[in-house]
């Protein structure tokens, strides 16, 4: 993938434990060997070293990790993820690390590259929480990133106000705020800055070109598993419906071509589109889960209007707010969303329901072009699918998409 040099870069990590410079190593080759080949461009990679560094710094305890957070280890196939929670179940809890040689499907390779990730040892709760406990626990962490192309480009050296043109400099910022205890509680603050882009000016009067933030809670109560205010993310689905975040390619990862979600997570990305800003919260009933949502977004791009009739011709997601027009189409649409998803579980099998609603502040006008002649056009869009996943095959039950 595309990579850009950095003038400047500035992490400072307040209240963490400092690992070995050879785990690290690990992870920034498992990155760059495993991981950067097999990613789009526009997929935020330092989101994915994150979450690795952080599970690094506080290893998952075998006996009591979950699904979902063995998900997050993305080395890990469906399939070895939840050989691992069946060996727990049928065997008991673990009693070493050395207990992974006997799970089915876990060969030498990817025991050794678990290992720096997991433990063994109690699992922390909100129970008996107080703020001195927090403050001797949590942990905090700061990036804040500076960049600048060699050579300015044709743009930054337009004066003529009549011409396509720049509006700011070249230089572009980012600044990233974490806060994170015990998995338990977290909360994010992502703040981003394009090249080219104003800063406190036109439209980005308030500084940023890009805000933004999250609070999740984890392990609320028996039934609510998860709440997150804010940005968040859902992978649920094969991405039939809905997909937010990371998506692999074709690559050395072959497993990785049956999507592996992780169900509702905190958006953390620097990328500007493809999240949901609002609030979702995860239940567990018994063998049944069902995560509500609902979701307020603005997007950015062309918009028409008439008497009577707004059209959307184009929704800029390039998240660049560079040139005059790029600032006009800013925030011009709004998207109501509103779904949920079901799934039920019993051993190995697991059987799913999504929903999802999607209402414009305008009606989406379809393109011209023949690539274009089967895209969504109308106000409002209605998606439902089910969704059976085995052990060995996940597949696509029925699917049926209605337009109002």
């Amino acid at each position: 993938m595309r990579f850009r040099f950095y003038i400047g870069l500035l992490c400072c990590f307040l209240g963490v434990n400092v690992y070995s410079q050879e785990t690290q190593s690990t992870v920034e080759e498992l990155l760059l060997e495993q991981i950067s080949e097999e990613l789009g461009e526009e997929v935020d990679v330092s989101e994915v070293m994150e979450q690795l560094n952080h599970y690094l710094r506080k290893p998952l305890d075998l006996n009591n990790v979950s699904e979902e957070q063995l998900a997050n280890l993305i080395f890990l196939s469906p399939q070895q993820v939840m050989n691992i929670i069946a060996h727990r179940q049928q065997s008991g809890d673990f009693l070493s690390l050395l207990e992974l040689q006997g799970v089915m499907g876990l060969d030498l390779k990817t025991i050794n590259m678990l290992l720096p990730f997991v433990r063994m040892g109690d699992q922390s709760t909100l129970k008996n929480l107080s703020w001195k406990r927090i403050r001797e626990e949590d942990e905090h962490s700061l990036m804040i990133r500076y960049s600048k192309g060699f050579e300015d480009k044709a743009g930054y050296l337009i004066t003529d106000e009549n011409r396509s043109r720049y509006l700011g400099d070249g230089n572009a910022y980012a600044l990233r705020y974490r806060w994170n205890y015990n998995q338990k509680i977290k909360i994010g603050l992502n703040a981003e800055k394009d090249a080219g882009e104003p800063f406190f000016a036109y439209k980005q009067s308030r500084g940023f070109d890009f805000y933004s933030g999250y609070l999740e809670i984890n392990d609320y109560n028996k039934s609510i598993k998860k709440i997150i205010i804010g940005d968040y993310g859902m992978q649920v689905g094969q991405g039939l419906v809905l997909w937010n975040g990371i998506n692999f390619g074709k690559g050395a990862l072959i497993h990785t071509v049956a999507k592996q979600g992780v169900g509702l997570r905190a958006y953390s990305s620097m990328n500007e589109n493809n999240f949901q800003r609002g609030i979702a919260i995860k239940t567990q009933f018994g063998r049944l889960k069902w995560t509500p949502f609902f979701a307020y977004n603005k997007l950015s791009g062309n918009v028409s209007h008439t008497d009577s009739i707004s059209y959307i011709k184009t929704i800029n997601y390039s998240g660049l707010h560079r040139t005059p027009t790029e600032q006009a189409y800013k925030d011009a649409i709004s998207q109501w969303v509103i779904g949920s998803d079901w799934s039920y579980q019993y051993k190995r099998l697991q059987v799913g329901f999504v929903s999802l609603y999607t209402r414009f502040s305008g009606t989406v006008a379809p393109g011209e072009a023949i690539r274009e002649q089967y895209d969504f056009s109308g106000k409002h869009l209605l998606q439902l699918a089910a969704i059976i996943n085995s052990i060995t095959a996940m597949h696509i039950f029925s699917e049926r998409r209605h337009i109002v």
